[in-house]
């Protein structure tokens, strides 16, 4: 079938390969989707077809993705070509599908219903508690809380009998915290996952319900499922699966936290009879970024070749500099991206990218000499902010007040006279008896003297009210009888710092966060508004204003520019290697695997140019003080000289 000859409507303006997947009959498919080739359309095109011409029932289809962004984008994509009515509500991320799943099920697993979701933050503070009641020193934290999430990246519930010393640790780490999780009623963001699998696979019936439930399963972003998440959509599929995933091999970037590029590689076998569709025309680069990015990922030997092309123009060659250190780099790249806006590229539409978050730290100072606006993105979010996240800590109680991080966060915040030594007193006693914190706060108040008994019982009292209130008032009107009866408020007034007035903005600002959800979901509790918050992620928003972006690469993947930079390019930097890739720049072993999954880096990096790109590296770094020589990465002697020119 031609372009010209199809019918208007829902699959309008599809190219052959698109219209191919998006009206698939029937039976496994697998999109593979290359930069720039127009997946989310095809994808939301095959759903709206689906209801508007196979007639099937919008609440029969569940499509996830990876980012609350990407979710709104396919819901409002949906919405405009089916309508409202239509749109499919199981639509949304891996953890807000299974957060939904669990709400309903999740007492077949011995959860309440108002369990709370941890964070990162909050559940490193477990962590930090649970070492120290094991007698473990907090300076492993971070390793173990990897080493917990690796095994939830691959679906342990129980973890395995442990060999070493160091794995019988983690071992009985991970069965202390997961207690400490079940004692507080909480689940952190691995559980959701690991426990909607469990859900589903020691449950036959809520299992075959969801599976006679679900006709069509849409996976957008496959390539970076991680083991538990592909066990689950294999829980949910039928005999006979209806299954559509969509990804790019060559863009699976997030092995580091548990994806499975063979999980995309291995599909056809594990779904024999799949139909596969690619897409191969790319929409977003000039043919000269294109084909020098093609170039550089050709050399992977684990991957579906694909042979891509640039429907815009040739445009201008991909630009290649080496300088001498870093801070030239950094100003030969401001330098050219205030060349780049005097010609009309907006700011906005430029970025710099670099492997390693420490990178930024030059590029930073050289554009505020400049006085050129930038934005750093991944960098502190606004629900991480501590203020927020001691109101939010509050409002948790309120809603569940087994939550033990909540309350070891805020019981003293502001200062109330519940010290270290109180809390330490209570952490023994919960332990002892194996009862909640709260419960503990309680009872270690009745036993002591007149002046501690009074502050933690007017805490508790002050909890148990502000509960009271939060169960038939509005979320806006919780939030700031919270910030004014717990002294929060106050308290910053008091200080009367620019840095106290900077927090009392964004206590205002939660404020107008939370009458948004309100306004936009119609939901007037708090608990909908607090599942909403844990569910926010880094790139969710990037900000509007006209600014220079700077980011890793990894934060780099789903967007595009008209202008980017990368920067470091770097034998044992990018790609990053252990001693034996050059300098010490990272930890990754240099094996094949590692290298490929480098160059999937790059090709990710370089196809997120719409027009112009640059590459560049530099002759010497500054590593841990001192200045080292640095070797060009292999990815430049990958290029084809033909798509390139070499700046002096």
């Amino acid at each position: 079938m031609t372009e010209n000859s199809q019918p208007e409507g829902i699959l309008s303006g599809l190219n052959p390969e698109q219209f191919a997947a998006a009206t698939h009959e029937s039976g496994p498919l697998m999109i593979l989707a290359g930069a720039g080739s127009g997946k989310t359309r095809t994808i939301t095109h095959r759903i709206a077809w689906l209801i508007g011409n196979r007639a099937v029932h919008p609440s029969s289809i569940m499509a996830v993705t990876f980012t609350n962004k990407a979710a709104q984008e396919m819901r409002d994509r949906v919405r405009a070509l089916v309508g409202s009515d239509a749109t499919p509500g199981w639509m949304g991320t891996f953890h807000s599908v299974c957060l939904r799943l669990l709400r309903i099920h999740g007492a077949r697993l011995g959860f309440k219903p108002d369990f709370v979701v941890y964070d990162d933050d909050d559940s490193e503070r477990l962590l930090k508690l649970v070492l120290d009641s094991m007698g473990i020193p907090r300076d492993g934290v971070r390793q173990y809380s990897n080493a917990i999430d690796r095994l939830k990246n691959d679906g342990v519930v129980h973890p395995p009998e442990a060999g070493t010393l160091r794995e019988r640790a983690i071992a009985d780490i991970f069965k202390r915290y997961q207690a400490e999780l079940f004692k507080a009623g909480a689940m952190d963001f691995g559980d959701l996952l690991v426990m909607a699998a469990r859900l589903l696979r020691e449950n036959d019936d809520v299992r075959e319900s969801l599976q006679a439930r679900f006709s069509h399963l849409i996976v957008d972003e496959f390539q970076d499922t991680n083991l538990v998440q592909y066990d689950f959509l294999k829980l949910l599929c039928r005999p006979d699966p209806d299954i559509c995933v969509v990804g790019d091999d060559d863009q699976s970037i997030y092995s580091w936290r548990g994806a499975r590029v063979s999980n995309i590689l291995d599909f056809a076998t594990d779904f024999p009879g799949v139909t596969k569709v690619v897409l191969g025309r790319n929409y977003r680069s000039s043919a000269n970024v294109l084909g020098a990015a093609s170039g550089v990922i050709r050399f992977n030997r684990d991957r579906y070749p694909k042979d891509l092309q640039a429907v815009r123009g040739i445009g201008e060659k991909v630009y290649v500099k080496q300088l001498l250190n870093e801070a030239g780099e950094a100003a030969f790249v401001v330098d050219e991206l205030a060349s780049r806006h005097r010609r009309g590229f907006a700011l906005s539409r430029m970025a710099v990218f670099y492997r390693t978050n420490a990178q930024s730290r030059v590029f930073e100072d050289t554009l505020r000499r400049r006085k050129i606006p930038y934005r750093v993105i991944g960098g502190m979010r606004f629900y991480h902010r501590a203020e927020i996240k001691d109101i939010i800590s509050y409002l948790r109680l309120l809603v569940n007040p087994m939550d033990s991080v909540a309350l070891d966060r805020v019981v003293n915040v502001p200062a109330r006279g519940i010290g270290k030594t109180t809390m330490d007193k209570v952490r023994a006693h919960s332990d002892l008896e194996g009862i909640p914190l709260m419960q503990a706060l309680a009872e270690v108040g009745d036993q002591s003297g007149k002046a501690v008994r009074a502050r933690i019982r007017a805490f508790v009292e002050m909890i148990c009210d502000l509960a009271s209130f939060a169960r038939q008032a509005p979320a806006r009107d919780v939030v700031e009888r919270v910030m004014e009866l717990t002294g929060y408020r106050a308290a910053l007034q008091d200080e009367d710092t620019e840095e106290a007035r900077g927090r009392l903005q964004n206590l205002d600002e939660l404020l107008n966060s939370v009458q948004e959800f309100s306004n936009d979901t119609g939901e007037t509790g708090i608990a909908a508004f607090l599942d909403r918050v844990a569910l926010v992620q880094p790139l969710d928003d990037t900000g509007s204003e006209d600014a220079v972006n700077l980011m890793t690469v990894h934060a780099a993947k789903g967007l595009e520019f008209d202008c980017v930079f990368v920067s470091g390019l770097e034998q044992g930097l990018f790609p990053l290697q252990g001693p034996s890739g050059g300098a010490s720049w990272g930890r990754q072993p240099n094996d094949r695997a590692a290298t490929e999954e480098e160059r999937r880096l790059m090709y990710v990096a370089m196809t997120r140019a719409r027009e112009v790109l640059y590459l560049t590296c530099t002759r010497t770094r500054m590593f841990r003080g001192f200045v080292q020589a640095s070797r060009p990465s292999v990815f430049f002697s990958e290029l084809p000289t033909s798509f390139v020119s070499v700046l002096k």
